[in-house]
């Protein structure tokens, strides 16, 4: 539609008139850049894993101890390096990390011991890039417009990567998987660009010692955190999911495809629909209620076109509950300790992660099973949110 041209036409203007603007949207435009990058390989590191002779636990274990390390990074380094140097100067030192990640998964070919050093590697760098990016997201917006602002955060990658996956999946079938790591390594190059300009932002000056009361005082959103996540990382799983059951390499870009094009346009007419609300929660709760019969659905899944059609679905329902969940907590916590939220948050965060690892694991001779687990999730998060709905809707 014409609305939906225009919407892209004011997307592609805001990009690139990135550079002129504030330091955020220099970090934006990295970030997107950034994505565009990954989006070409991504979606294959499980399918790299899965070729090369590592089962379907042995890759969710790889995944596990990506973040399970990435927590621990958290206190030991991102921390220190956020006091020390600042948010801009740490999220620098994402960019070696994570190439040589890619480097160390593509040259070790497969073998044990590097893809255990990569998982390693891996996790410290999405640490290193992912805390103090959301750190200055959360210090550089308003509270206003806050949806309408994670809505053009989530849509700016997924519209410029739009066809990374299926680039991707044409690349690994033609080339094999050197060609996509090779793509994301310049990829990963070019964006960090628009940093080199940047000075060290502020820097957050948080100790150990601060985050029990923390922990204490923000329980309730911390609990939310730990749900929230497993609903999203069961979502990153059902890729994998569906590469088992259809068995082809072209599998992982098609979906990786259709959940970007499914979520493009509708991320930033969600942003738009969010902000206009006058309670946030209520799209919340429909959106949690429609991704749960989502899941359920793919109970009757065994086929291609059925997996893209709910693929497409999916990635409709998931940007509804992402941007209005994420509008709701970051409202409610922007300008107070903020920054000690988001950097605390990844406790409950990893947690929530561990557990769809560990329920994958128990159910990988019947990987259908685990559907389960994303629809319980999302049941405890709307008698959560109802019982607390008063405290969640001044915000």
């Amino acid at each position: 539609s014409s609305h939906g041209v225009s919407m892209i036409r004011e997307s592609v203007r805001k990009f690139f008139s990135i550079f002129k603007s504030r330091m955020i949207y220099r970090v934006q435009a990295a970030h997107v850049i950034r994505s565009v990058a990954l989006s070409f390989v991504s979606v294959y590191v499980p399918a790299f894993l899965l070729t090369h002779g590592f089962s379907l636990r042995d890759t969710i274990l790889f995944f596990a101890a990506y973040h399970g390390v990435g927590l621990v990074a958290v206190f030991v380094l991102v921390v220190p390096m956020l006091r020390k140097w600042g948010m801009v100067a740490t999220i620098r030192w994402y960019y070696p990390l994570q190439m040589l990640f890619l480097g160390t998964l593509l040259l070790g070919n497969g073998e044990s011991s590097s893809v255990w050093m990569a998982a390693v590697i891996g996790g410290i760098a999405n640490m290193v890039y992912y805390v103090p990016l959301n750190i200055l997201f959360m210090r550089h917006t308003d509270r206003d417009v806050i949806a309408k602002d994670f809505s053009m955060f989530f849509a700016l990658p997924t519209i410029f990567g739009l066809v990374g996956p299926l680039l991707g999946a044409a690349l690994v079938i033609s080339l094999g998987f050197w060609a996509t790591f090779v793509v994301a390594f310049l990829g990963l190059l070019l964006s960090s660009l628009p940093l080199r300009a940047l000075e060290s932002d502020e820097r957050i000056d948080l100790h150990l010692s601060q985050a029990m009361p923390m922990l204490r005082r923000r329980k309730f959103l911390f609990f939310l955190e730990g749900f929230d996540n497993i609903v999203e990382e069961s979502e990153w799983l059902w890729g994998i999911i569906v590469y088992l059951l259809i068995g082809s390499l072209a599998t992982p870009g098609i979906v990786g495809f259709l959940e970007s094009l499914g979520g493009a346009l509708f991320t930033i007419l969600v942003g738009r629909y969010v902000n206009k609300q006058k309670s946030t929660l209520t799209v919340l709760f429909s959106s949690i209620a429609l991704l749960a019969l989502v899941w359920c659905a793919r109970f009757f899944i065994a086929t291609p076109i059925p997996a893209y059609l709910v693929t497409v679905a999916s990635s409709f329902v998931m940007t509804l509950f992402l941007v209005s969940y994420f509008a709701i907590i970051y409202r409610k916590v922007k300008g107070d300790q903020d920054a000690e939220f988001i950097i605390l948050r990844e406790i409950p965060t990893v947690l929530g992660r561990m557990v769809v690892f560990g329920i994958a694991l128990l159910v990988a001779s019947d990987i259908e099973r685990f559907f389960y687990l994303p629809v319980v999730a999302m049941g405890v998060l709307l008698v959560a949110m109802t019982r607390m709905r008063k405290q969640l809707a001044h915000v």
